[in-house]
């Protein structure tokens, strides 16, 4: 069998939108971020979304991503048997959706020809809309180099216009408190200093 080379998910792109987080969604734990998600495909990617966004604003789409421990795959492009494990990963995806396509377990699977990014990969190449994750997570990408990318691009983006504004939302706010309190409010100090924003700033 012969495998292509991997071509990025948002290589297709003909407008020039930037590509940039314009939302955060910052949960403590993988469940419930993979509860939000499966709600963003439906309010994003569904049947009703695609035909409104196809028949009013010219099949634009509104990129949104989950980016945790159960994102595949971890490690650079260059790691050797990396891009087939990934190829492996969307093949199982894809045989898994189309078993409960029509069902309502399909909101639990990606719909490869949508909006969703597939990947790590694919989002640090184009950081989508929207992007998922918890803090643990957010912690380690805020680290290391290889998803630098991804706050690089989105910093350029609050850059180009006062008028470009992220949004930061923290979900179940109430379990922060003591000491993994204050790890988080740390971690969105560096956060929000990595973008080139301040607290007060009025594009946060």
């Amino acid at each position: 069998r012969t495998h292509h080379s991997r071509i990025s998910q948002r290589a297709h792109e003909a407008h020039s939108r930037p590509a940039a987080i314009r939302a955060l969604v910052l949960y403590p734990l993988n469940a419930l971020a993979e509860d939000q998600i499966a709600r963003l495909r439906l309010a994003l990617d569904g049947v009703a979304a695609r035909a409104w966004l196809a028949a009013n604003r010219s099949g634009n789409r509104f990129w949104f991503g989950r980016y945790t421990g159960w994102t595949p795959v971890s490690g650079r492009t260059t790691r050797q048997g990396a891009e087939d494990e990934l190829r492996n990963e969307l093949a199982r995806l894809s045989v898994m959706a189309a078993a409960v396509t029509g069902s309502d377990a399909e909101r639990f699977f990606p719909r490869l020809d949508g909006s969703e990014m597939w990947s790590r990969w694919d989002m640090q190449d184009s950081p989508p809309d929207i992007v998922v994750t918890n803090y643990s997570m957010l912690n380690i990408m805020l680290m290391r180099d290889v998803e630098a990318t991804i706050f690089n691009q989105t910093r350029q983006w609050l850059q180009a216009s006062s008028e470009h504004v992220f949004h930061l939302v923290v979900d179940e706010l109430h379990t922060y408190r003591g000491t993994p309190g204050t790890e988080v409010a740390y971690i969105l100090r560096v956060l929000i200093d990595r973008l080139g924003l301040h607290p007060d700033s009025p594009q946060l």
